[in-house]
């Protein structure tokens, strides 16, 4: 793991060069505190941080190809490079480290951009090749690791962050209300977009080339879903386990540095947790997780019952509201771009305290997504059975009906508001359903909370949808719940839940790793039929049936309740005075972006408990925290040291 930073610079290693560089890479300094070094390359000026987990002794970045033509800084690991160091040995190169950077770089200068096929594991990392004079950006298929970068003159600057990005001196920085409509809907600027104008994020799966002024984007992964071959249920589940299990041990195995998990409770992380345990027979794993005051937020006392079951290190981590505002108040004027997922919050803290232990934790991230456990896939699927019998103005009023007879809760989202929300998009297609039943702000919402000048820019931008269609094309015949799954997948997942479990993380210098996100695992469950994930109504059907081998009943069969942070109390409490302060109509007046008046209505009807409006007052908080904490003072640059990695 590490913060990079780099950028074009043809006079090469002056003063004012090392300057920047410094500059740039102390924004990113919390990603990587076992040193800091940089390099010109022909070029090109790389600057690196790093959290060491394989070969730390010998691996420092930015690190030369043997034959002295690349340079490369990695952000990540790639788990198979022991295998990928294997073949490489016997096509006779000699290795000088025992890193997975080194292997990448060699492979590269064999294999160019092909070799990203053949790379398992998180990454982002970007390089210099001489030969052609050409700068590559790459991201792994999931993004789990995040990259940034924009065009300056002589050439592109790109960080690990935004905020290294915009210590660049030509680096633009002004906001992009154009950008706006697509954060209101998703809570997120997702890629390739960003908050500031011409800043952009390398796509997950893609890879940027920029050579000879010219920036070319090509996809080397992209998800894919099928109606899948009629597998045998015990066949898949074998299959799924056998996947599962080596997905754990790469993560696991691949470096000698104690790893922990992020035991929420729930089916995913202690499914996790049991496989991580089985391959560490003599030790215990520290397990960590979150207890909240709110019985409708703590699954503490699930976590405890897995981890006694297992056998675990279990630290429990209690988190208070003060806690939560803490967070709020000390790090988001400063976070690296606005994200309204409120489960950053505890996310955050139980990190902290988990990196007191450990370098790095698994999580269950990306079992929902893959098989298909959020309960609007199972109200997604219910209204794609009921749509084939009735038109959807009598499903909505049916719906309508529904409502007030369902039980009021049934696990992280109650029934009856998932199918009220679920109403609201009920005309649109099934791939925006999801987003348009989430939204903070809806599209004719969003628009008259903005000012006339931003709602031109909003209505003048990107459609938010774009990349959801793009993934879509060449996917004909999939059913609405696969359009629903690939669109969750498309955003969801890659620009709000892996983006919250890096920054959680990595602020304190936490490595997260997610199995459920291991390649080879997400392309045999993209392969598969939908009724072996989404059996009836009960979703994540395989898992449930693999992990009752390992689990107490109670927890593979209990319904999923999420982790989230208590948002409305919060806001009313804790945070009052501090969103009183961010949202006052002269500060809102003064920036010109949001419209007043229709803040101070969302303001004052949540204060005063008329209605919920939490999550919208959320996402215009989080912005605005971020938009008037630019103007911040930059932290003090970073000592380097230059990297003399040389060809042998």
């Amino acid at each position: 793991m590490c913060g990079f930073v780099g950028f074009s610079d043809p006079g090469g290693g002056q003063d004012a060069s090392v300057a920047t560089a410094r500059r740039m890479l102390a924004a990113v300094a919390h990603r990587g505190p076992d040193g800091s070094s940089w390099c010109h390359h022909r070029g090109v000026t790389f600057a690196h941080c790093a959290l060491t987990f394989v070969d730390p002794g010998r691996a420092r970045q930015p690190l030369r190809s043997a034959g002295g033509s690349t340079v490369l800084v990695l952000n990540g690991e790639i788990y198979n490079h022991a295998e990928l160091r294997r073949e490489l040995r016997a096509d006779g190169v000699r290795l000088r480290t025992g890193s997975d950077t080194e292997v990448l770089v060699e492979l590269y200068e064999r294999y160019g951009t092909a070799v990203l096929e053949r790379l398992r594991g998180m990454y982002a990392f970007a390089l210099h090749d001489a030969r052609t004079s050409t700068t590559v950006l790459a991201r792994d298929p999931m993004g789990k690791k995040p990259l940034y970068y924009t065009r300056v003159p002589g050439g592109v600057a790109f960080a690990s962050e935004l905020t290294a990005l915009l210590r660049h001196p030509d680096a633009p920085r002004t906001p992009d209300p154009a950008a706006l409509a697509g954060y209101l809907t998703f809570q997120a600027f997702c890629a390739p977009g960003s908050a500031v104008t011409g800043v952009h994020k390398v796509r997950p799966g893609h890879h940027v080339t920029i050579s000879h002024h010219q920036v070319t984007e090509a996809e080397f992964w992209r998800p894919c879903l099928g109606a899948g071959q009629r597998v045998p249920v015990r066949q898949a589940a074998d299959r799924f386990e056998e996947l599962f299990r080596a997905a754990v041990a790469r993560r696991v195995t691949s470096t000698e540095r104690r790893l922990g998990v992020l035991l929420s409770g729930g089916l995913d992380s202690s499914a996790v947790a049991a496989v991580a345990q089985q391959l560490s027979p003599g030790r215990p794993v520290p397990t960590f997780s979150a207890s909240f005051a709110d019985r409708d937020f703590d699954e503490s006392g699930h976590a405890r019952t897995v981890a006694r079951h297992l056998g675990t290190e279990h630290h429990t981590v209690r988190v208070t509201g003060r806690d939560l505002a803490d967070v709020v108040e000390s790090e988001y004027a400063a976070a690296d771009e606005p994200l309204a997922d409120p489960s950053l919050l505890p996310t955050r803290i139980v990190c902290r305290a988990a990196r007191q232990q450990v370098r790095g934790v698994l999580t269950g991230d990306g079992a929902d997504e893959l098989l298909l456990g959020y309960r609007y896939f199972q109200a997604e699927r219910a209204i794609e059975v009921l749509l084939r019998l009735m038109p959807a103005h009598r499903l909505q009023a049916l719906l309508g009906a529904l409502v007030g007879v369902l039980p009021a809760r049934t696990g992280n989202l109650p029934a009856t508001a998932a199918l009220r929300l679920l109403a609201r998009g009920l005309r649109a297609a099934p791939e925006h359903r999801f987003y348009l039943s989430t939204a903070p702000f809806g599209p004719g919402e969003s628009a008259a909370l903005l000012t006339p000048d931003a709602r031109a820019a909003a209505l003048a931008g990107p459609d938010p949808f774009a990349e959801i269609s793009r993934l879509l094309q060449g996917q004909d015949g999939l059913s609405g719940v696969q359009r629903s799954q690939l669109a969750v997948f498309a955003h969801f997942l890659r620009d709000t839940i892996l983006t919250k479990t890096d920054r959680g993380g990595m602020r304190s210098a936490l490595e997260v790793r997610a199995p459920f996100l291991d390649l080879d695992l997400v392309e045999y469950g993209n392969s598969l039929p939908t009724a072996l994930k989404l059996r009836r109504l009960t979703g994540k059907y395989l898992l449930r049936r693999v992990a009752s081998q390992w689990l107490p009943g109670t927890i593979v069969h209990r319904t999923k309740l999420g982790f989230r942070a208590p948002l409305a109390a919060l806001l009313r409490e804790e945070l009052r005075p501090l969103l009183l302060d961010t949202l006052a109509p002269a500060a809102l007046r003064c920036d010109g972006l949001f419209d007043a008046e229709a803040v101070r209505v969302l303001t004052d009807d949540h204060l005063s408990g008329r209605r919920d409006t939490s999550r919208k007052l959320w996402a215009l908080l989080v912005y605005q925290l971020w938009y008037r904490g630019r103007a911040a003072a930059p932290p003090a640059p970073l000592a380097l040291t230059e990297e003399t990695h040389r060809a042998p």
